[in-house]
């Protein structure tokens, strides 16, 4: 909520036609100024959006409500000590024992440490997943397995992803319930077990077991708790930290792209090729298992293994009563098209480029430089969003991915061209992954929402990044002169759709800020209670009224304005 807005709105409360109420000041005010007014409507119009947008500077840039993986951490801690309150340990615990102050400080040394551990952890999951496109593109060229068909590859490459977004709230109730160290060694050992195996996989049902749902399980087990862990070691610095994690996306990405496509070109087939994953990422997950830990002790196994303890766990994580509010369901709706053509675009560029001609390598190097760009494009789009809000900065980004696809990509058919175009589709085409959290942080009507809204929000996602490739798949005609022109234009209208529904999003927040704005104008106004105390202030103030309740009627064309209105949400 604004910074502007802290007086309760129940003290007052109006509807978008029913008229402000005037003091003296106001009265004088609007009597001689209304024709004037009307006469000199334009200018006031630039002058009301001027006014806007230095009140706008005037605000602190903070997240909406927080970060979901912090607000999710502090409910469970809630939780946590409403189930010791009464047990003897709990009579022993002082009120200095309770603070903050316990275990190591935050921001310091050690909680960098867990910073880059957390960003280890998401190299080994969803950097190792940005790889799959380049196993894609050689299951399908080479026919690995018998009687198994394209879709069948895309699937299992969708079902990692699935069960790393569909199973993200349960992961996130078994890190409260079992702890860290059980939940990361279960991940560490079907991650290596899914990949190893993969290897010695002959027929097609073995590999949808190991590369698909091993992998897919491992993944939730090791980046959930690593990111639920990182937001207790940090309060200045939690924005620069969540940044290094998210950067071991793309680094992973970038590195296991290349590494892959190498040792398959080297030994001609991929069960080396995913014995090196597994090899690596084996070591790179072990590191913060093995390091990572909560910055305060967690409760013992005896307690958190009960029935209550479990139940209210599961109630603030699965209360999918706050998706009743249809911004929610805009913003998950948003978030999982864009992860859809998010993955059409991560994986189809290996295969996209052979069929336009060019050699493994240069597949392989495309999807490369692409990780690359995100590690610039995520840590960007966040500090970008910070300054001209997160809705206005989301709907611009699906605007520039939709041009890009519908213009670029199509047209892109040599390897010059393609690398500017994946460089720059790389930089901003994370912008699902990177401004849902904090959409739905604004949209939510309190922080206690936040954890369900993002329970929800994966399980919603997981269902469409189940079936993201094969509908890409579907769309080649191989015999076609453009293959993937039918995905491409897909592509281009799933961001096109993505464009209007974050409009539609910034159009409620919008008009969030003006109702605030208006009841803080009102509250304020009110102070001028004397006749003679006819100000500058209290003109200002009157304009502001005027604006605000003309902009918050309820007709089409004060939609349309409020969608486009110039101000930071």
């Amino acid at each position: 909520m604004d910074q502007q807005s802290t007086i309760s709105f129940n003290s007052r409360k109006s509807s978008d036609h029913e008229v402000p109420h005037f003091t003296p000041c106001q009265i004088v005010r609007s009597s001689q100024d209304n024709g004037l007014l009307r006469s000199r409507s334009n200018a006031l119009i630039l002058q009301g959006i001027k006014d806007d947008l230095q009140q706008d500077v005037g605000e602190i840039i903070l997240p909406a409500q927080g970060d979901p993986e912090e607000i999710l951490i502090n409910e469970f801690d809630n939780i946590s000590k409403r189930n010791t309150r009464n047990t003897e340990e709990e009579k022993s615990i002082t009120a200095e024992d309770e603070s903050d102050t316990d275990g190591p400080r935050q921001d310091s040394g050690m909680a960098w440490v867990m910073a880059i551990c957390s960003c280890l952890a998401i190299f080994s999951t969803w950097g190792s997943n940005a790889a799959y496109g380049v196993f894609l593109n050689y299951y399908i060229a080479n026919d690995t397995f018998p009687n198994a068909s394209q879709y069948d590859y895309a699937l299992i490459g969708g079902l990692v992803m699935f069960c790393a977004q569909f199973l993200a709230p349960l992961a996130a109730l078994a890190y409260n319930i079992v702890g860290f160290r059980i939940l990361m060694a279960i991940g560490v050992v079907l991650q290596t077990l899914g990949y190893i195996l993969a290897s010695y996989s002959t027929k097609l049902w073995q590999l949808y077991c190991t590369q698909g749902l091993l992998v897919g399980l491992s993944f939730v087990c090791i980046f959930i708790p690593a990111t639920l862990i990182l937001p207790t070691w940090f309060k200045k610095y939690l924005a620069t930290s969540m940044g290094i994690t998210v950067a071991g996306a793309g680094l992973g990405g970038l590195v296991f792209s290349l590494s892959v496509n190498a040792v398959i070109e080297r030994t001609g087939d991929q069960r080396w090729a995913l014995r090196m994953v597994g090899i690596v990422t084996l070591v790179t997950a072990l590191i913060p298992a093995v390091i990572m830990k909560p910055r305060t002790a967690k409760l013992p196994l005896k307690t958190t293994m009960t029935k209550k303890f479990i139940g209210e766990n599961f109630k603030l994580v699965f209360n999918f009563k706050v998706f009743k509010s249809y911004p929610l369901v805009l913003v998950a709706m948003w978030f999982a098209f864009a992860l859809l053509s998010y993955i059409i675009m991560l994986f189809s560029m290996a295969a996209y480029a052979k069929l336009v001609g060019l050699t493994s390598q240069q597949g392989s190097n495309l999807t490369s430089i692409m990780n690359a760009a995100q590690i610039v494009g995520r840590p960007a789009m966040g500090f970008g969003a910070d300054y001209i809000g997160r809705s206005t900065c989301s709907s611009l980004i699906c605007a520039i991915i939709t041009i890009l696809l519908l213009a670029f990509w199509i047209n892109a058919k040599t390897y010059a061209s393609l690398i500017v175009f994946v460089i720059l589709i790389g930089l901003i085409i994370g912008v699902g992954s990177t401004m849902a959290q904090a959409m739905a942080a604004e949209v939510v009507f309190t922080p206690g929402d936040l954890p369900a809204a993002w329970a929800g929000m994966n399980i919603f996602v997981g269902i469409a990044t189940l079936v993201a490739e094969v509908i890409a798949l579907s769309l080649v005609v191989e015999t076609s002169s453009n293959p993937y022109l039918h995905a491409q234009i897909f592509a281009g209208c799933i961001f096109a759709f993505c464009f209007i529904l974050a409009l539609i999003v910034r159009e409620y927040l919008v008009r969030k800020k003006l109702k605030q704005r208006l009841h803080v104008a009102n509250i304020a106004i009110e102070q001028y209670s004397d006749e003679s105390k006819i100000s500058d202030d209290c003109n200002l103030l009157q304009q502001r009224i005027d604006r605000y309740n003309r902009l918050l009627a309820n007709d089409p064309l004060s939609f349309f304005i409020r969608v486009f209105y110039p101000v930071r949400v």
